[in-house]
């Protein structure tokens, strides 16, 4: 642990007999169940609902990765910014490509829909 831990990785270190590393690769594993898990189930519960589910585990995932294993959770506020900023045209290109337009996700060919036929369900 570097000399600028922070206070998540002074409580693992001081209180559980594994490092930070491997709790956050435990989460993280629970997590893609939980994500598989959505898509899987997907047809008993709203489309809406799954997308929920697998941005906001996308987003804590994301978070686990930058903080512990990119060491950015100790670091300076101007790095974090250096590194999240781009994420904000990422989102603009969600919205505009897919959101806004009217068949943008539900409308896609059928080679980019894997459970509706494409190649993924082709004998």
């Amino acid at each position: 642990m570097g000399e600028h831990a922070t206070g998540i990785e002074k409580w693992v270190e001081e209180n559980l007999p594994v490092d930070i590393y491997m709790v956050n690769f435990i989460v993280l594993m629970v997590l893609t169940v939980i994500e598989v898990a959505a898509v899987f189930f997907g047809e008993s519960m709203s489309l809406g609902m799954v997308w929920a589910i697998l941005i906001g585990v996308g987003i804590v995932k994301g978070y686990g990765i930058a903080a512990f294993f990119m060491h950015l959770a100790g670091d300076p506020r101007s790095y974090l910014w250096s590194f999240a900023f781009p994420f904000l045209f990422v989102t603009l290109m969600l919205w505009g490509i897919g959101l806004s337009n009217p068949g943008g996700i539900t409308g896609l060919p059928a080679w980019c829909t894997p459970f509706a036929g494409g190649y993924a369900t082709t004998p």
